[in-house]
C-alpha cells in the first residue's frame, strides 16, 4: 500500500463500511451522508453499469466505470488505497484521490468496500477498525435479499457463497467491529453518536454471525 494511502487511513477521518449483500450498508451510508458531515468515496470498478431501481447507474455517481486495462494502469501507478477482485471476476478499487477529495471538501470520507479490501487496510494500518454490517437474522436477511427482484437464482447463490466467506473473515479478524442492522436509522445514528469502534464486538453479535454462517452451509 502506498505511504500516502496509509497516512489517509491513519488520519481517523475515514469510515469503512463492509458487510454481506442486502445487509443495508448502502442505505446506512446514504443516511450518514444526508444527515451529517460524511461524503461518499466513489469506487472504481471494471463491471458494466447495472439497472438500479429501474435506472441505469451513472459514471461518477454510483461508481467510476473503467476498463480492465485502465484499472491495471492505476494499480501499476499505485493510485489505490485498496483494490480487490470480487466474486472472482470483477475488480473494485478505492482511489487515493477519491478519499482526498472528500477531505478537501471538509467532509469525512465514508467508503463501502469488499471485506477483503477492508482486511487489506487492517493489515497495512494496525489499529484500523472497519465496520462490518450484519442483518438481524437469517429470515430478515433472506426477506431483504428477496426484494432485489433483478437478481437471478444463480446470482443469489453466488452472493450467499461470498457472504459466508465474508462473515468468516470478519469473525476471524478482531480488527472488524461487527454491527447488527436492525433498523437503518438506528444503526446510522449509533455511528453518528460515537459508537465505540475500538471495543471488541459483543459476544451476542458474534453468535449471530456464527449462526448466519451455519445457515449458509
Amino acid at each position: 500500500m502506498p505511504e500516502e494511502a496509509k497516512t489517509l487511513a491513519k488520519s481517523g477521518d475515514l469510515l469503512v463500511l463492509c458487510g454481506v449483500t442486502a445487509a443495508g450498508k448502502n442505505t446506512i451510508s446514504e443516511y450518514l451522508i444526508n444527515n451529517s458531515n460524511f461524503e461518499a468515496v466513489i469506487s472504481h470498478t471494471t463491471r458494466s453499469p447495472r439497472l438500479n431501481h429501474g435506472e441505469l447507474e451513472v459514471n461518477g455517481k454510483e461508481y467510476w466505470f473503467v476498463t480492465p486495462k485502465e484499472m491495471l494502469d492505476m494499480v501499476i501507478r499505485k493510485e489505490f488505497l485498496e483494490v480487490k477482485a470480487v466474486h472472482g471476476e470483477t475488480c473494485y478499487g478505492t482511489s487515493i484521490e477519491s478519499v482526498k477529495k472528500a477531505i478537501s471538501d471538509g467532509k469525512r470520507p465514508v467508503m463501502e468496500i469488499d471485506v477483503q479490501g477492508a482486511l487489506e487496510l487492517t493489515v497495512a494500518v494496525p489499529g484500523f477498525r472497519p465496520v462490518f454490517i450484519l442483518p438481524p437474522s437469517y429470515e430478515v436477511w433472506m426477506s431483504r435479499l428477496g426484494t432485489r427482484g433483478s437478481i437471478t437464482d444463480s446470482e443469489k447463490m453466488r452472493r450467499l457463497r461470498s457472504a459466508s466467506m465474508e462473515i468468516r473473515t470478519a469473525l476471524d479478524h478482531p480488527a472488524f467491529t461487527l454491527l447488527v442492522n436492525h433498523d437503518v436509522h438506528f444503526t446510522a445514528k449509533e455511528l453518528l453518536n460515537g459508537k465505540n469502534l475500538t471495543k471488541d464486538t459483543d459476544s451476542g453479535i458474534k453468535e449471530l454471525a456464527e449462526e448466519l454462517v451455519q445457515y449458509l452451509r
